[in-house]
């Protein structure tokens, strides 16, 4: 196996931190990333634009972090599920890294484009969902012991969240599938922060 497996933990563990801080944030808004009320959405980024701030920059920062993280635990157990669970992860947290500054630019324009935007972030947080839910299954192949099943369970839960850009029921499940996921990356981290190179 390669890969530094104490740079994929800390990269691994940055994300979760990072992704928590953003969703700690984003407690007072009305259905953020859900699609159950767009304008009420808005109107929170307007009225807490410190807040979106923080949120924007913790989940782009932070899904890079989850990215490399991903791309490290493909380099470390190198089998094809590992080289999925790598593609799938990193490829949907950077399609989602790339729309999570949008509620920013969301402050600055008309109401009708401000609402556009938040649904192109939407819908690129529910790409990263599905290509999870795959990585997560494809890890649940690539790993032994325990932390196959918690992987299990984050990518089966997270498979109808990836229908969260028309589902506001889809959306609410994140508050399920969010916390098994983020616990599974964050056990991996620990678990290759204790290995020896």
């Amino acid at each position: 196996m390669t890969g530094s497996p104490r740079a994929i933990g800390i990269a691994g563990l940055l994300g979760v931190l990072l992704n928590v801080i953003a969703v700690v944030a984003l407690q007072p808004f009305v259905s953020p990333y859900s699609p159950a009320d767009i304008p009420g959405w808005l109107a929170s980024c307007a009225q807490y634009p410190i807040r979106t701030a923080v949120s924007s920059f913790a989940f782009t920062f932070g899904l890079v972090a989850l990215a490399a993280f991903a791309a490290g635990f493909a380099a470390r157990l190198r089998t094809g599920a590992a080289i999925v669970t790598g593609v799938f992860i990193g490829l949907g947290a950077l399609l989602d890294a790339a729309g999570t500054p949008a509620p920013l630019v969301a402050l600055n324009t008309e109401p009708a484009i401000g609402q556009a935007f938040l649904r192109f972030t939407l819908l690129l947080d529910a790409t990263f969902n599905g290509c999870l839910a795959i990585g997560l299954l494809a890890a649940f192949v690539a790993q032994t012991g325990k932390l196959r099943w918690l992987a299990l369970a984050g990518g089966l839960l997270s498979v109808p969240v990836a229908f969260q850009w028309a589902s506001a029921d889809a959306a609410k499940l994140l508050a399920i599938a969010g916390p098994v996921w983020l616990a599974w990356i964050t056990a991996t981290s620990f678990t290759l922060l204790r290995t020896e190179q």
